[in-house]
């Protein structure tokens, strides 16, 4: 059987006491500043930062390193139709931005839209419902010379990488606050059917940062 080829991989999210990660199509800034100077950190010690095509277009993150010193982490956008503005501030100048698309859904004029703004594209092979497949991708991001990944979202991204069993470490931050519907959950359907199928956390830390909780381990599936 082929080696899978993958960078290890980490979620980093700041969460509800809920589950929720955001409000409806609105920027929603979660972390206490302890939390973000712990997320920071994180990108510091990883190759690259990921996200979804989602994620940009509300958020518009810059994926950087601002809260403390490090290494800026280079940035990665799954995008299946390559959907993401040229104005995108994580476009910026800096060790390197990655925008991978599905094949057959990434329109030519879109690829020279974001070449011209700095980013590489990557085409890769699609879902049966036009999805950037997931395992594909990471295999491109692996030969991008990606060994540490930190993924921060959105909600899609998580539910894909968590379905298909391919986190290993998870740090998430709890902040005290309740959203409710119609607030966006951390995952959707993950494929757990039953009680012991669950994946669960071991060697498990837990700290406050300032007023919130953070949780971190190791993912067992």
């Amino acid at each position: 059987m082929a080696r899978e080829l993958r960078p290890q991989i980490t979620v980093q999210v700041a969460q509800t006491l809920d589950g929720r990660i955001a409000l409806p199509q609105m920027r929603t800034v979660l972390s206490s500043p302890e939390g973000l100077e712990f997320a920071h950190r994180m990108r510091a010690q990883h190759d690259a930062v990921l996200v979804g095509s989602g994620t940009v277009k509300i958020d518009d993150p810059q994926l950087t390193v601002r809260y403390g010193s490090g290494p800026q982490p280079r940035r990665i956008v799954l995008a299946s139709s390559l959907d993401i503005p040229a104005t995108a501030r994580l476009l910026a100048p800096g060790p390197g931005v990655l925008v991978i698309g599905a094949e057959g859904h990434a329109p030519g004029a879109r690829i020279e839209k974001l070449t011209s703004a700095g980013a590489q594209v990557k085409l890769v092979p699609s879902t049966e419902d036009g999805l950037t497949s997931i395992p594909a991708a990471l295999e491109t991001i692996f030969n991008w010379g990606v060994r540490r990944l930190l993924v921060e979202g959105g909600a899609r991204v998580l539910t894909s990488l968590f379905r298909q069993q391919l986190v290993d470490r998870v740090a998430f931050e709890i902040v005290t606050g309740l959203f409710g519907a119609p607030g966006l959950a951390l995952l959707g359907n993950i494929g757990v059917v039953m009680p012991e199928g669950a994946p669960k956390l071991v060697d498990v830390c837990v700290k406050h940062l300032g007023t919130s909780i953070l949780v971190e381990g190791r993912l067992e599936h």
